[in-house]
């Protein structure tokens, strides 16, 4: 779904993006890696390798204006390496980039919002109108 949305546009929202506190920790130079999902009251250690989600999608309807589209990593890669000339240990790395459209829901107050969650009033008058399926 490639749609375009103009600078000002009044847009409507299904859901918006917040950071979901998942984390990891190192202990023993990097040696020892523990996952701590958000909320959690312990750490679960880490082999080899994992991957996490940065952000949760937090399903509320919502108007706006659009401002502008951001591309953000989605996910937080913890791998470990070996390699042959030394410096072994946990390394971290941003996976799975992803456009996110910048709303403006208020007063100096934006949400990143997914962009099969958001649609022009146009869009929402034709889909509530029966004339367009879903957006697409």
């Amino acid at each position: 779904m490639d749609r375009k949305f103009e600078l000002g546009q009044k847009v409507v929202c299904s859901a918006y993006i917040k950071k979901s506190k998942n984390h990891y920790e190192t202990l023993k130079d990097r040696e020892e890696c523990e996952f701590w999902a958000g909320g959690a009251d312990e750490g679960v250690t880490v082999e080899d390798f994992h991957i996490c989600d940065k952000f949760v999608t937090v399903p509320a309807p919502f108007k706006g204006i659009y401002v502008g589209t951001t591309i953000l990593t989605t996910k937080i890669l913890a791998e470990y390496h070996d390699p042959p000339y030394g410096g072994s240990g946990f390394r971290f790395s941003s996976e799975e980039p992803r456009p996110f459209a910048v709303v403006y829901f208020a007063d100096n107050q934006k949400r990143l919002v997914p962009m099969d969650a958001i649609w022009s009033l146009e869009e929402m008058v034709m889909i509530e109108g029966g004339e367009l399926d879903g957006g697409e």
